[in-house]
């Protein structure tokens, strides 16, 4: 097939940024694969992706995961099912893309155009949707636990509908915004009913003439929220924060007012009390401790002396494991992360999110390699020292002398 021409044989007028040709041939080599025909399934390795024209591409079930496409144009590209798990794809234009049940999670889509897009039952969890454009966007049973959609638009988005270009089995679920920002989202008229919005931060949002029938909102942020005219028939807002959006509070959090301000005392007050009288009774009359132990005599000073070999032995041996050991705790928005041994092509030890506060602890690795998506949501301890990562999405190695870029 001539290198002008794309895997439906029709005309193309070449691809832009990245590496042209090697794009090209990726692209034609997954359409192969697509068909049955030979072919590979498109990976991105070797091939530089940040930039590339993509317009119109056939990329479903490509395996992207980690990938920089970075200010990539995938214009109307295919891209269902395709794996994109912590891809940059930060400034990408992906209008009218199709990205039906695709997986995007820990995904960078900073400044990201999505106008239009398809991402019906795509998994978005943790991605990073700030300042993206997402008008008229369908986000039929996707999955937005924990995403970051500060200064995103919103406006005309789809969320109740079918999809309207791919075949996605999307349930009946509400969709899934657990933990989302959604501050000052314009969510006129949507349909909400059934959202699981738990620990969501709306507000400000435009909530008018929106459907939350069922919807939960446990310790949900709606602080100046706009409901007029929203149906809440069923919809859960126990402990949500509710002040100045015009509806009452949540019942749960006028009876703990309540309770506080009638000065009644909680039972977790007694218990400590009560433990506080025991052990202030039991020291008066020499009774032992209340909570055992107070009979047992001390280690004579003969007997540290003799262990004291020992626990610096042990001190020692503790020391040198923790210099050995490796540790991934995830902070602030946390991030996707793939680990390998040795090198990118050493065996995978984990892939997938780590969420704020996730740790991963490996005793003795010897040398790391890791691709992380969003470096400022991960720390590393190597050498027993803990260090931050930063910049953008990128490979780093991980040894017992520190870190590094590569």
């Amino acid at each position: 097939m001539p290198d002008d021409l794309t895997t439906d044989g029709t005309a193309h007028a070449g691809r832009r940024g990245g590496d042209g040709a090697a794009v090209e041939a990726m692209v034609r080599e997954h359409g192969l694969w697509l068909e049955g025909r030979g072919g590979r399934r498109a990976t991105g390795a070797g091939v530089t992706l940040a930039g590339a024209d993509l317009r119109d591409a056939d990329l479903r079930r490509a395996d992207l995961t980690g990938q920089s496409l970075r200010g990539a144009n995938l214009r109307g590209a295919r891209l269902g099912r395709a794996v994109l798990g912590g891809a940059d794809l930060s400034h990408a234009n992906l209008t009218w893309a199709a990205l039906g049940e695709a997986d995007l999670r820990g995904a960078m889509l900073v400044n990201a155009r999505l106008a239009e897009a398809n991402l019906s039952g795509a998994d978005l969890r943790r991605a990073v949707l700030r300042q993206a454009e997402l008008t008229g966007a369908h986000l039929a049973g996707a999955r937005l636990g924990g995403a970051d959609l500060i200064g995103t638009n919103l406006l005309g988005t789809t969320w109740g509908d079918a999809p309207p270009d791919e075949d996605v089995d999307t349930g009946d679920e509400g969709p899934v915004l657990a933990m989302t920002d959604l501050r000052g989202a314009d969510l006129t008229g949507f349909d909400l009913r059934g959202a699981d919005l738990t620990g969501a931060d709306l507000t400000d949002a435009d909530l008018r003439g929106a459907d939350l029938r069922g919807a939960r909102l446990f310790r949900a942020t709606l602080t100046g929220a706009l409901l007029e005219g929203a149906l809440l028939e069923g919809a859960d807002f126990e402990g949500s924060d509710m002040r100045g959006s015009g509806l009452p509070e949540a019942e749960g959090a006028r009876r703990e007012r309540a309770r506080e301000r009638s000065g009644g005392i909680r039972p977790p007050i007694v218990l400590a009390a009560a433990i506080a009288l025991a052990v202030g009774v039991g020291g008066a009359l020499g009774i032992p401790a209340v909570m055992g132990g107070g009979d047992e005599p001390l280690p004579s000073a003969a007997l540290e002396y003799r262990q004291s070999g020992g626990k610096a032995a042990a001190a020692a041996e503790q020391a040198e494991a923790d210099a050995s050991a490796v540790t991934l705790r995830a902070v602030g928005t946390g991030s996707w992360v793939e680990v390998r041994e040795r090198d990118e092509s050493g065996a995978v030890l984990f892939r997938g999110l780590l969420d704020p506060g996730d740790r991963k602890h490996w005793s003795d690795p010897g040398t790391l390699w890791m691709r992380v998506g969003a470096p400022s949501g991960l720390r590393v301890t190597s050498g027993g020292t803990e260090r931050p990562l930063t910049g953008e999405t990128g490979d780093f190695l991980v040894a017992r002398a520190g870190v590094s870029r590569l």
